[in-house]
């Protein structure tokens, strides 16, 4: 009897917002502690990858699996990852394979698996490709093609535990304690080094330019809308909380996301408020066209940055020399291989890190070549269409924040970031799989009219 009630209030706990919260506010604390502090903090957040086996649903594995990266305060790459780092992801990756075997859910293997698979298949053809005329395989550029294949495997395992039912409003919680964990990181940052908008030299560890940060932040604002349109005006400040993030990030990408995105998710947020609707998206766009009148007036390095941002949208006169540089590169790059491109080997850098091309389409086309831009146009028709075909009262916000991984794609690394690639797929699969059809139909009219009779 008090194994049922504990198991009852375990229960209660993996399925509410704390939950959430206390995995965000682990990985806030082991990216804080110094040196060898972070692994107690780690070792409570590898311990709780196994309480999700005690319910019924695989909901609980997405704070576990976005937060996951936070946590490292180091300069990430394959060569400097914490060994704690693994420990949890071992962790996370064994609990929901004893998941499967326990609870035995039906396969799901995700909408957008095949598409991914063929997409990334490409990209392994041609870095072997690339290594065969090189005589050399880069290890860095192969266990970035293995980490792409293991994000695709998670997906698929997390689409088969993730159940039927409501999915989306806690994956909309889980990303709302993500970003506040995100911001305090930044605040540490500001707390550290002075409240201004951040220069080049900023690191978070795992977000060492402003650029990844900034658009997981921004990714977030459409989960925000989603909660708060379901009458929940609350998550508005953790909302208030995350532009201010972004503000003071001021990456070019997370600032041309704001500046276009911000009218459409004030529509779409408050759609459902009725009466009042008009006087809220009046009042709160007033108030964000006077506040960044007021900032583009009195911070010039603001204002800079949000001019350099509106004209990146001309890709063929960028201003950023950096991003320029990068583009000139993956054209001629392209040109030298059109078919199947040069691969992710031309992009692999001595410390460890990947050197993505800062814009979707030309990343695409350097690693996969045109047959690459093939496979990736097939990709993106099947995203759109799973979105737009479910009916779902978040179908717009959702696709809005499908608009921003396009948006962002422009002048910055989105879906072939890892972090950012595994953040799309667990939101693309709570979306899918949230209040799906049942496994099995089960037909209760007999059962009415027997209690009719009754």
């Amino acid at each position: 009897m008090l194994i049922n009630t504990l198991l009852i209030k375990v229960r209660y706990y993996l399925d509410s917002l704390y939950f959430p919260l206390s995995i965000a506010l682990l990985a806030f604390l082991t990216w804080i502690m110094p040196g060898g502090f972070g692994w107690i903090f780690a070792l409570l957040y590898f311990l709780l990858t196994f309480l999700p086996l005690l319910d019924k649903q695989g909901k609980p594995y997405m704070p576990l699996l976005i937060c996951l990266p936070i946590i490292v305060n180091s300069k990430i790459s394959f060569e400097t990852m914490p060994p704690f780092f693994y420990l949890i992801g071992a962790g996370i990756l064994l609990s929901m394979i004893l998941f499967i075997i326990i609870r035995k859910p039906r396969f799901q293997r995700g909408d957008l698996s095949i598409e991914m698979l063929l997409l990334f298949t490409v990209f392994f053809i041609s870095f072997m490709v690339a290594s065969v005329q090189q005589g050399k395989v880069d290890s860095n550029g192969l266990l970035y093609l293995i980490s792409l294949f293991g994000c695709a495997a998670i997906y698929i395992i997390f689409s088969t535990v993730l159940g039927q039912g409501e999915t989306l409003s806690y994956f909309s919680k889980t990303v709302a304690f993500l970003s506040m964990a995100i911001c305090l990181e930044i605040l540490v940052y500001l707390f550290k080094n002075g409240f201004s908008i951040v220069g080049i030299d900023f690191t978070l560890g795992w977000s060492y330019t402003s650029q990844t940060a900034s658009t997981i932040l921004c990714l977030s604002l459409p989960f925000y809308a989603i909660l708060i349109s379901s009458h929940k005006p609350y998550w508005f400040i953790g909302e208030v909380f995350t532009i201010a993030g972004i503000i003071f990030l001021s990456a070019d990408s997370g600032l041309l996301c704001l500046i276009l995105g911000i009218i459409p998710l004030i529509l779409l947020t408050f759609n459902s408020y009725k009466k009042y609707y008009p006087y809220i998206c009046l009042g709160l766009i007033i108030f964000i066209g006077v506040t960044f009148g007021l900032l583009l007036g009195f911070n010039e390095r603001f204002s800079s940055r949000v001019l350099v941002a509106i004209q990146s949208l001309n890709l063929g006169n960028e201003q950023a020399i950096w991003r320029k540089d990068l583009f000139s590169k993956a054209i001629s790059l392209f040109t030298a291989n059109p078919v199947i491109g040069s691969s992710f080997l031309s992009m692999t850098s001595e410390n460890g890190t990947i050197i993505l091309m800062s814009n979707t389409v030309l990343t695409t086309l350097v690693g996969g070549g045109s047959i690459g831009l093939v496979a990736f146009l097939l990709f993106e028709i099947k995203n759109y269409y799973t979105c737009l075909k479910k009916k779902s009262h978040e179908k717009w916000l959702f696709f809005l924040f499908l608009i921003f991984i396009e948006l962002i794609g422009l002048i910055d690394n989105t879906i072939y970031n890892l972090m950012i690639l595994l953040f799309f797929l667990i939101a693309n699969s709570s979306y899918q799989m949230s209040n799906r059809p049942a496994d099995v139909i089960i037909y209760d009219s007999f059962y009415e009219n027997y209690k009719k009779l009754d």
